[in-house]
């Protein structure tokens, strides 16, 4: 009998090893960032806001994402108090990517009249936290979001915008039907020479000297451009990914020309698919996001950049700031509109089921000359339809829609977390705790403990009975 116990816990035992192996398998945190009001440019707008009515629409997440996410749309009674007309340039920040950027994304209207907005790239979020208790600098504060609107062009410190340097075009064909690694060894000085490179997927570097390299199959166009002083080039190809046996199994030419870099760098940039698509996006602020990256890599790398890690900052989460012009004739009132897409903060390591947490930045409404009234109200999804946490009291009607009504701006900012049921209990902490190890396979490892614990009870009765027996 305590051979059969000891071999069921060592076989629970390994199970339970195997599956926190497994266990990694997905997410169980997902980040999201805040929303955020629109605000006025101008610190001193007279232009005050009667009401505001703040909608967070989930009711159409089908629970396919890790996250919730939803519709939110923020509308704006405002009024001009003063005697003059007031056109007053408007600024609604958000977070989200360059490179997937959309017309879609974020609709904004005055009076139901769709209006036109320029786009402002900010700061990324790799920094930011959240709420709840976690640490963080969300960057959308009055002074960081205005310091962003700027149409002048990015200065950097290793390269001049209108710099022209020496573009090299490889033009690779294989000889036989088999994949043949290109590559080019060169060396550079990185205070005199700067290297920008596209196609190449691999690079290696030994203090002067660098190697890039591409696996070709098929005919196949590479570049580098170079700026300061110019590079010789070692060309070699390879049959193997060691670089170490070679072939002469293929045929390359190489043209060269004089190329200036910024209308290079855009022409590069645009064609990442979403940054050529969206055009709503001037050639300004895409020259100011991929130059400042682009100088941030020379100056990091010592004078080495490919075109991976500039498509990489436009895949970065950001601050996007979208500004816009409302005109309020003397003594009239308008109302604003701004709707858009959000997505929660997905935590699955504490509860049975997952919390998603959402925050929205009341700071920027306090720019403006007044802000009475706030609505708010919150349309949960299905799969979890209870806000369990909020900075702000939501009362729950019997559509499960959450509301409130305000006379002022709170004094915290609005946060709120949504659940699959009504409360966090002590049972769905416990199952997190168990979950934060063995993520989500953790039914089958309470499924194995339970099966343990009852046989061991059932052998516990057996032997109880059998000594009964022998009595």
């Amino acid at each position: 009998m305590k051979r059969f116990i000891i071999c069921v816990m060592c076989a629970v035992f390994l199970f339970c090893s195997t599956v926190s192996v497994l266990a990694n398998s997905g997410p169980v945190y997902w980040q999201g960032y805040p929303s955020a009001g629109i605000m006025a440019v101008e610190k001193n707008s007279p232009i005050k806001v009667k009401r505001e009515d703040l909608v967070f629409d989930f009711s159409d997440w089908t629970g396919s994402d890790y996250t919730v996410s939803g519709r939110v749309t923020a509308a704006y009674k405002m009024s001009n108090p003063t005697e003059e007309t007031q056109p007053v340039n408007m600024a609604f920040p958000f977070v989200g990517r360059a490179s997937s950027l959309s017309a879609e994304d974020v609709t904004i209207t005055a009076d139901g009249v769709t209006l036109s907005y320029d786009v402002y790239f900010g700061n990324a979020m790799d920094s930011y936290k959240g709420a709840h208790g976690r640490d963080g600098e969300s960057g959308f504060g009055f002074e960081d979001i205005v310091s962003s609107i700027t149409d002048k062009p990015y200065r950097a410190e290793s390269f001049e915008e209108k710099e022209k340097g020496r573009l090299y075009t490889f033009h690779v064909q294989p000889t036989i039907d088999q994949e043949v690694n290109f590559a080019v060894d060169f060396a550079f000085d990185a205070s005199k020479t700067r290297v920008l490179t596209k196609g190449f997927n691999r690079m290696e570097r030994d203090k002067q000297n660098t190697r890039i390299a591409s696996w070709c199959r098929q005919p196949k166009v590479l570049e580098v451009l170079v700026l300061g002083e110019d590079i010789n080039f070692d060309i070699n190809a390879y049959t193997d990914g060691k670089l170490s046996q070679r072939t002469e199994l293929l045929e390359y030419r190489i043209d060269k020309k004089e190329a200036e870099l910024r209308p290079y760098l855009l022409e590069l940039v645009r064609d990442y698919r979403g940054v050529k698509d969206s055009g709503i996006i001037s050639d300004i602020q895409i020259y100011n996001l991929y130059a400042q990256a682009l100088d941030n890599h020379f100056t990091r790398h010592m004078g080495l950049c490919s075109e991976d890690d500039l498509r990489a900052m436009g895949r970065l989460e950001r601050i996007i700031t979208l500004v816009y012009t409302v005109n309020f004739p003397p003594k009239s009132e308008k109302e604003v509109s701004v709707s858009y897409n959000t997505s929660g903060t997905m935590e699955g390591r504490k509860t049975s089921k997952p919390l998603y947490s959402f925050e929205y930045l009341l700071n920027p409404a306090r720019n403006w000359a007044d802000f009475k009234y706030l609505n708010i109200e919150v349309i949960p999804p299905q799969a979890a339809p209870y806000i369990v946490e909020s900075s702000t009291h939501l009362t729950r009607g019997e559509d499960g829609v959450y509301k409130a009504s305000l006379e002022a701006l709170p004094e915290e900012d609005l946060t709120f977390t949504l659940y699959a049921f009504e409360k966090v209990t002590l049972l769905d902490r416990a199952y997190g705790s168990v979950q934060r190890r063995f993520g989500y396979m953790t039914p089958l490892v309470l499924g194995a403990a339970f099966l343990l614990a009852m046989g061991v009870a059932v052998t516990s009765a057996i032997v109880r009975r059998k000594r009964e027996l022998m009595r």
